[in-house]
């Protein structure tokens, strides 16, 4: 919309049937400006596009990541991550576009931003709309923390791509009575092939599920046929020499559900069921992620001199 106001001016009235003189004549109206047609359309943006579509394959975001988020394509000037109050701004007219639900589901806690059926559809995504107001806590606490894994990976680049669970999930097709192999959280696909499956584990889990759950990713769906088949012994012994489509598999997880993936891990070493190979391809790491290149490091090598502890010494 036009900020240009047009004057208003008193109709001169001439006397005496004579115009006035030409220095008391009082100034015409100002042409008004020609308005833009796109006068006070709400303008989808690049910055728009990536954000939504980047929510849209995490199911949503709570606004202290959005922040980040927003971040990454911020203007010249703008700082990252960009104010609190900036993401608001950006949410409003997300709300005013009908592109986006807004919910703050727990108190003392930033609010949740998710798309809706039309801003799913405005950044081509042809997933079912998830209402996370349904969500129950525990999925709300494990969906931030695959956020916060996705953001410490940095911007995506022609070498790799995330590829979220719920892309992951498009497709597949489930038989009942039939299971379906053990699903990560995501996965890290690499232009040079390489496939790294990402799992943000939060919670302590039974012994044998944790097992199996390493041996489906080490292992894939040969190991799963052979289970259905043969039962779980039979399985781990048969399936030697298979190998899933990952190249390495990431477990992020605090302390204690880190020291049980470990253990799990060598377990499975002494027990005989997978080779020093399989178990160099299984890393163990810190949540929340490291954010320096010393803390990186530093994970690395504790799980690395775990590792060493676990492999039989030759």
């Amino acid at each position: 919309m036009s900020h240009s106001e047009q004057a208003h001016t008193e109709p001169v009235t001439p006397h005496s049937g004579q115009a006035p003189s030409k220095k008391h004549a009082r100034p015409t109206p100002e042409s008004p400006r020609k308005q833009r047609r796109d006068a006070g359309a709400l303008l989808f943006t690049d910055r728009d596009a990536f954000a939504l579509n980047w929510i849209g394959q995490q199911y949503g975001i709570r606004l202290d990541q959005l922040q980040r988020l927003l971040g990454r394509s911020a203007g010249r000037g703008a700082t990252s991550p960009i104010s609190e109050g900036a993401a608001r701004d950006v949410v409003t007219r997300w709300k005013r576009g009908q592109w986006v639900r807004v919910a703050r589901i727990r108190a003392h806690e930033p609010f949740w931003i998710w798309p809706t059926r039309l801003g799913l559809r405005k950044v081509g995504l042809t997933y079912q709309y998830r209402d996370l107001e349904q969500s129950s806590l525990d999925d709300l606490k494990h969906l931030y923390a695959i956020n916060e894994v996705r953001l410490a990976q940095g911007n995506e680049t022609t070498k790799w791509k995330w590829i979220s669970e719920r892309q992951l999930l498009q497709g597949v097709v489930r038989d009942k009575g039939k299971p379906l192999l053990h699903r990560p959280d995501a996965e890290i696909q690499a232009a040079d092939g390489d496939i790294i499956a990402i799992e943000v584990e939060l919670s302590l889990k039974k012994p044998l599920e944790l097992a199996e759950n390493l041996m489906e990713l080490l292992r894939g769906q040969e190991y799963l046929r052979l289970k259905i088949e043969s039962g779980v012994p039979a399985a781990r012994d048969k399936s030697w020499g298979e190998q899933s489509h990952y190249t390495q598999i990431w477990y992020f997880a605090p302390p204690a559900v880190r020291q049980q993936v470990r253990k799990a891990r060598a377990r499975l070493i002494q027990q005989g069921d997978i080779s020093a190979q399989e178990a160099e391809r299984l890393f163990v790491r810190g949540y929340p992620p490291a954010k320096t290149e010393a803390e990186v490091q530093r994970d690395e090598q504790e799980d690395d001199e775990s590792l060493d502890l676990d492999l039989p010494q030759t």
